[in-house]
């Protein structure tokens, strides 16, 4: 774009996207633990979830009728059981050391940040693996012994797809999130001292 007088280097000027500083280490101190404190909860409430459904499924295997209906109960508690692993194992937030410098809080944030986009990225997959004990489990109250409508059990599938392509999209909107940060992290990094 030519300059052509003053008027236009101002503009061109005031247009300029203003540089922000990198963040100094108490308020990446402070981003960190509050990143931590919401993984810690979003860690307690989906243990507390797979627990729920381990234990209405664990139910269903021993109280409901039909061969599709235990063995969709089945595979649904097996799968319950191994989302609780799975949590524990890639998902359980990462304990910071409050005495840490600038820099290794700043890649103790990064490596949380990471590995929580990294699980936001694996629901589609973990969330699939539920899928054929569900529609088994839905599929057997209306071939089994009791003979139930289909129109619940069409409803119910719908549900599940409904909640899959919201948590999907949720997920993806996380996980873009984190990568923002991330990013930034590494910005900060690179511009900084």
């Amino acid at each position: 774009m030519p300059i052509d007088s003053d008027n236009d280097l101002r503009t061109l000027w005031q247009g300029q996207a203003a540089a922000t500083p990198p963040p100094t280490p108490q308020q990446l101190r402070a981003r960190a633990e509050r990143f931590e404190s919401q993984t810690r909860r979003r860690y307690v409430r989906d243990q507390v979830s797979f627990g729920l459904v381990a234990i209405a499924f664990a139910w269903g295997v021993f109280a409901m009728d039909g061969a599709l209906v235990r063995l969709g109960s089945a595979m649904l508690l097996g799968w319950a059981l191994y989302g609780m692993y799975g949590l524990r194992r890639f998902a359980a937030p990462l304990r910071s050391s409050p005495q840490a410098s600038g820099q290794t809080c700043a890649a103790h944030h990064r490596r949380q940040l990471e590995r929580q986009r990294d699980v936001v990225r694996s629901w589609p997959l973990g969330m699939g693996l539920a899928v054929p004990g569900f529609v088994l489990c839905v599929l057997g109250f209306p071939l089994g012994p009791n003979r139930l409508p289909w129109p619940p059990a069409i409803a119910l599938i719908g549900m599940f797809a409904f909640v899959y392509v919201a948590t999907l999209i949720y997920g993806k909107m996380l996980a873009g999130k984190w990568q923002r940060e991330i990013d930034g992290l590494a910005r900060d990094a690179a511009s900084g001292p």
